[in-house]
């Protein structure tokens, strides 16, 4: 019997399993398989610099200081001119140190979680053909985002509509997937947003208002669904409109993307796309198969966020989802780490303080 397990391998996964790690409970955490991992949005992000003490420089200027007190000055400079990304995967490669180190009270296995079910006093979990028991369940398994399937000759000289000719640049800091993320990095450049609806829109206008970019919206041959309105300011601000599907990439390799080719429009040059295009997949599996509450109504099921209350609880006692899955009715959650972050604590703390309550409870009964 476990105090809990945590099924997920990103960011909410990882901040779960450290909480739980941290509050001395015994605790599985299933990481997911290496396939299931490169499928969630937590593995494609680049570079994390929009939160407060998520910088190179702390570390970096940690280094010099103590390069600089055994005057190594070559190295000094070597290190000031380097940079070091602080992404997704680095922290969570972190997590799992950091508990394989300190706390042999958590076990740490590369698996999915095949089936979850409900038991009278906890639940059943399900992977590689074995089966554990656990007070509660935390699931943390992410989403995927659309990806723009592009048509473009590939190396027989056939035309192949697919998603894999953005692949190398998405969420590599040239394609991205969050304004709030990532937005401040596209400042006084010529950015593409690909996209047709009103979010699009939205996107184009922000980028502009609060970056000075100049932005044009590329449809990729969707239907354009904008309304009047938002279509009035996007002409004020210049925001072109190209409504043909892109038939090629222009870059440099796989290592900087320099814009789009058309089959009639003239190419365009940007340093940044923003993708607007929605939610590929809500991996939403478990919690189905509890039949948890689901949001998003007019949505498939499987683009349906679940439900949450304000400490991360489903709708299943002793369920909780965190990160980039959930979502609550009374107020927006938003997609980002220290979200995740966050609402992984009040749930791994919920589902202590309950520990905690029946222990204490036992000892009174005895009494």
């Amino acid at each position: 019997m476990y105090d809990i397990v945590i099924i997920g391998g990103g960011i909410g996964g990882s901040a779960s399993a450290l909480r739980a790690a941290q509050n001395g409970m015994k605790a599985l955490w299933l990481l997911g398989s290496k396939k299931t991992r490169k499928q969630s949005r937590s593995q494609w992000v680049m570079n994390l610099d929009n939160i407060v003490g998520f910088h190179e420089d702390i570390i970096k200027n940690q280094a010099i200081k103590t390069l600089q007190k055994y005057k190594q000055e070559e190295a000094v400079s070597l290190l000031q001119q380097e940079h070091y990304h602080i992404n997704n995967r680095m922290l969570i490669k972190n997590t799992i140190q950091r508990i394989e180190n300190d706390f042999p009270d958590v076990t740490i296995i590369d698996s999915n979680a095949d089936s979850l079910k409900k038991m009278e006093n906890g639940f059943e979990i399900t992977f590689n053909d074995e089966t554990v028991v656990a007070e509660a369940v935390v699931i943390s398994t992410g989403v995927m985002d659309e990806h723009p399937h592009i048509q473009k000759l590939n190396k027989k000289d056939e035309w192949e509509e697919t998603p894999k000719w953005i692949y190398p640049f998405a969420n590599r800091e040239q394609v991205l997937y969050c304004i709030r993320c990532e937005g401040h990095l596209t400042k006084d450049d010529r950015v593409a947003v690909i996209g047709y609806s009103n979010v699009a829109a939205e996107l184009a206008m922000m980028l502009h208002e609060r970056y000075g970019n100049k932005v044009t919206i590329l449809t990729n041959g969707g239907v354009l669904d904008i309304s009047d309105e938002r279509y009035n300011i996007l002409r004020h601000y210049g925001i072109e409109i190209i409504i043909e599907p892109i038939t090629d990439l222009l870059n440099k390799g796989v290592k900087q993307l320099q814009g789009f080719v058309f089959r009639q429009n003239d190419s365009i040059k940007v340093k940044f796309a923003l993708v607007s295009l929605g939610l590929h997949r809500v991996y939403n599996d478990l919690a189905r198969q509890l039949n948890a509450r689901l949001m998003d109504e007019d949505q498939p099921e499987e683009k349906r966020h679940v439900w949450i209350n304000h400490k991360g609880e489903t709708s299943i006692k002793g369920l909780f989802a965190v990160g980039d899955m959930a979502k609550r009715e009374d107020e927006p959650v938003m997609k980002q780490v220290y979200t995740a972050q966050e609402y992984a604590v009040r749930a791994v703390d919920t589902i202590d303080s309950r520990r905690r309550k029946n222990m204490r409870q036992k000892i009174l009964d005895k009494d």
